[in-house]
């Protein structure tokens, strides 16, 4: 049977980080890094419907000792299992180490049976796989087993070099003498990329890994990218053919609502079994299991089986459109930490596209979709045009704006740090870095929020949205309905709302909200945002709606 999603009122993600999957008879087995502050050697938990979740303890109640002999010390827990089975065992192979060194190991662990209950239970430790140093450019943590014409594959890796991978001795679990080579899988450069996962579909091994930041609770900005081979040991390229060793990666999960930072990753069958950080509960590492959903030769993550208790996933992408010069905020490089903010002209790419995060008290952080970074007043300079730059999530005040509107369609982008606004240098046009400066009401300092593609108009506790048929109100979410909107058609700062069901825009007749074929003043829409960080959609007729928020769908 497949497992079917939950209430999203019950929400039972139990806490979990990096986990693993698998099942022998009526039960899922999840395997999860331990906890340091109880020196909990790899969790173990097992379901009936990978949705509620019992605890079984630990595989080790201690370190074995050839963990510390090879690393010098003995780590408070293991990290980022993997369980594969294969002739008459499960092999559970886990990683030892010290935070953000590579002083690391890989070791194996079997066990004839799951099941705490059978006589057959018991975990016999193989000693060390494979280890990584501070000479190496590799990090031997977070294992992934894959199986290619029969044979075991291991692979791993975490920042330094990227992805790597071994082959193994079935016989044995451990490396293949047969095969001495470091296969090269994926790389970022030196910088962020872990937790690979490996899984065949059609012709192609299709290899999901995680970017960017873990372990931060609901400041950490982890996501999910996917690449895919002909072969298990590569090239893996992107969906848009970048190689996966050049930075490639086609995003596929990325954190929204109270899913912040998902990551670290296992696919299990049509399953994605991962983590996030709980935003509801403190940040809690939580596991989540979701669909893998095929199109195209390409996967798609689906909602998690136990629920949202929000509706979208996360505010829609804007375009930052400048009243002045007509340019908009892009990151024209497609760069990351340090990458200049300008004016660019507009255009399809990602690079040129923010989303507004709630931060505290009305004021957002700006996230560029390519880079996942947000916009900061670069080193929190406090003076008179400084330059706006892109940096990872740190959770000050230089990375928060807050949004007001000039009341007609345009807004200002001002700077919790020092309370200036962001202006194009010397009011200039594409090209133009990006700055903060006093406010004095020019046009080059106002933008109009431009939403791209299909967006969710939805209340202001993302809880309903507005629907289209058969009247135009606000309703539950459904799977399939006429509930996605786009903003076209801009006329200074005002745009047609239409129905992506019908292609009819959102009017007012009588007082009412209504669908209509027109263009006039009665279909003409600006967006206001407020002071709690929503918006008011107003009609050029002064009929608004209050208090919704612009979701991606």
């Amino acid at each position: 049977m497949i497992p079917q999603p939950a209430s999203a009122a019950t929400r039972p993600d139990p806490i979990a980080h990096d986990p693993t999957v698998i099942k022998q008879g009526r039960y899922y087995y999840a395997f999860i890094t331990g906890d340091i502050a109880t020196r909990t050697y790899l969790p173990m938990k097992r379901s009936t419907d990978l949705v509620h979740w019992t605890e079984l303890g630990p595989v080790f109640t201690t370190a074995p000792a050839w963990v510390t002999q090879e690393l010098g010390l003995t780590p408070g827990d293991f990290w980022a299992p993997d369980i594969t089975y294969f002739d008459g065992a499960f092999h559970l192979y886990y990683a030892a180490s010290s935070f953000g060194t590579n002083n690391s190991v890989i070791g194996l662990a079997t066990n004839k049976t799951l099941d705490p209950a059978s006589p057959d239970y018991g975990w016999v430790d193989h000693g060390m796989v494979m280890r990584s140093s501070p000479a190496d450019n590799f990090n031997a943590i977070d294992p992934e087993i894959v199986f290619a014409d029969g044979q075991p594959w291991l692979a791993f890796g975490s920042f330094w070099d990227g992805i790597k991978m071994r082959r193994l001795d079935r016989a044995t679990g451990l490396l293949s003498p047969a095969d001495p080579t470091l296969y090269s899988l994926a790389s970022r450069g030196g910088t962020s990329i872990e937790g690979a996962s490996i899984t065949r579909h059609g012709g192609y091994y299709y290899l999901f890994v995680s970017f960017d930041f873990c372990c931060r609770g609901v400041n950490s900005d982890y996501r999910v990218a996917v690449g895919r081979s002909t072969s298990v040991t590569g090239p893996y390229v992107d969906r848009s053919g970048v190689p996966m060793l050049a930075s490639g990666g086609t995003e596929v999960l990325r954190g929204y609502n109270e899913f912040r930072g998902p990551g670290g990753g296992d696919v299990f069958g049509n399953f994605y079994i991962h983590h996030y950080y709980d935003a509801t509960d403190s940040g809690a590492p939580k596991l989540s299991v979701r669909p893998i959903n095929w199109a195209g030769g390409w996967p798609s993550l689906g909602d998690p089986l136990s629920g949202s208790l929000q509706v979208g996933h996360g505010p829609a992408y804007t375009w930052l459109v400048n009243r002045q010069s007509g340019a908009v905020v892009s990151n024209p490089t497609c760069g990351y930490e340090g990458a200049d903010i300008r004016l660019d002209t507009q255009s399809t790419s990602p690079c040129q596209q923010w989303r507004g995060d709630d931060r505290d008290n009305g004021y957002v952080s700006v996230l560029n979709r390519f880079s996942n970074k947000v916009a900061e007043v670069a080193a929190c300079i406090n003076a008179e045009g400084a330059r706006v730059a892109q940096w990872g999530w740190l959770n000050n005040d230089c990375q928060q704006f807050h949004f007001s509107s000039t009341g007609d369609g345009w807004s200002t982008v001002t700077s919790k740090l020092n309370g200036r606004v962001w202006q194009p240098a010397a009011c200039g046009g594409v090209g133009a870095a990006i700055q903060t400066a006093t406010a004095d009401g020019s046009p080059c300092q106002q933008f109009r929020i431009q939403p791209v593609g299909n967006v969710l108009i939805a209340d202001a506790a993302m809880h309903r949205v507005l629907s289209a048929l058969p009247v135009v109100r606000m309703t539950d979410r459904r799977p399939i309905g006429c509930q996605r909107w786009h903003f076209d058609s801009p006329s200074d700062a005002y745009y047609r709302i239409v129905d992506a069901c019908t292609g009819r825009a959102l009017t007012v007749h009588n007082g009412h909200l209504a669908l209509g074929s027109g263009a006039g003043p009665s279909a003409q829409w600006r967006i206001d945002p407020d002071a709690t960080g929503t918006y008011q959609l107003v009609n050029r007729t002064g009929t608004t709606v209050d208090d919704v928020r612009l979701l991606a769908p």
